[in-house]
């Protein structure tokens, strides 16, 4: 730190017309010469309880990103477990048999997408990973709605296989699709393509 002195020699003139008029103009010196050392005060320091704030506001959020992503991952696993029963012929021949199945099924999938809009999305990797699930879920309820409007095939009340659905709803699709799918396919479930780890 460094320290400043002050001196000073002032000087003092008697104008025209002031009460001492005889004194001369001569400077004048003060008898002692008094330092004043000014010194500037330290760096303020941060209190230990803003960095407590910090790291427990830190904590805090990363909890609720886990917990969020944690939600997504479950209705993610759902939306596997009804495609999963889509695909068997079973679940097939029962949703178009009967009203109860079609609207358990129908309210599996509504659950799941209730599921998805509840996680709040604050953070740009759970509202990434929240809506390419949804997609899901909506492309799932697609499917769902073509297989009870697609007529029993020709093939003694086998129905048409899920692809001839998709293909029915959305077209056929180019050879670059269909390599995009079966990666898809090998991941698993869309975490796969998120995070690289399925």
């Amino acid at each position: 730190m460094g320290s400043y002195h002050y001196s000073s020699a002032s000087q003092f003139f008697f104008a025209a017309g002031d009460p001492n008029p005889n004194a001369s103009p001569t400077a004048h010196k003060p008898a002692k010469t008094v330092r004043i050392p000014v010194t500037s005060p330290p760096p303020p320091k941060t209190p230990p309880d803003a960095a407590a704030a910090a790291r427990i506001q830190a904590a805090f959020r990363g909890h609720l990103v886990r917990r969020h992503v944690a939600a997504v991952r479950s209705a993610d696993r759902e939306a596997t477990r009804l495609e999963l029963l889509l695909r068997r012929q079973e679940t097939v021949d029962a949703v178009r048999g009967d009203d109860r199945e079609r609207a358990r099924f129908s309210e599996a999938l509504m659950a799941a997408l209730l599921r998805l809009d509840a996680v709040p999305g604050r953070d740009p990797v759970v509202r990434e990973a929240r809506r390419a699930v949804s997609r899901r879920v909506v492309g799932l309820q697609e499917v769902f709605d073509s297989v009870l409007a697609a007529p029993e095939a020709d093939t003694y009340g086998v129905p048409a296989s899920l692809d001839q659905f998709l293909e029915g709803i959305w077209g056929a699709r180019p050879a670059a699709a269909v390599g995009e799918q079966e990666e898809a396919r090998k991941s698993g479930t869309c975490w796969g393509r998120f995070f690289g780890v399925l």
